[in-house]
């Protein structure tokens, strides 16, 4: 079974999951060369380590609620929800009730740097069991 991406124009339902919430797991929708986008699955209380990315992110909360920890402080997020963080900064996530969100990372790496976000830098993915999604 080979594991794949969305294809260029094929279309992804983004529906609230309801009760097939704690069943589902995240998935990486697609990657290209500069934008990675997930729908990350989070049960009540789950969650990500503080991490932080190179490039600029935004987080919609699809269904739930989740505590966007930043320097700045939290954020909840409600169903609907959509915040943007600027590239390199720390947050972590922890689920309120069981979320899923929607993860989208602009994905920059300059040449022979390390990034802005140096050695906090991480993956929205490198922590969690990814399911790509199926090409029919």
């Amino acid at each position: 079974m080979a594991i794949s991406h969305l294809s260029s124009g094929e279309v992804a339902s983004l529906l609230p999951l309801g009760d097939m919430l704690e069943q589902t797991p995240t998935t990486a929708l697609f990657k290209e060369k500069r934008l990675e986008v997930m729908r990350i699955v989070l049960p009540a209380g789950k969650g990500m380590p503080v991490h932080a990315v190179d490039g600029p992110v935004t987080v919609q909360c699809i269904e739930g609620e989740v505590d966007l920890e930043m320097n700045e402080g939290h954020q909840i997020l409600h169903t609907g929800d959509l915040i943007y963080l600027a590239a390199g900064v720390p947050h972590a996530l922890t689920a309120f009730q069981n979320t899923s969100i929607l993860v989208t990372v602009v994905l920059v790496m300059p040449e022979g740097l390390s990034g802005i976000a140096g050695e906090r830098r991480k993956h929205h993915d490198d922590d969690l069991e990814m399911k790509w999604p199926e090409n029919e």
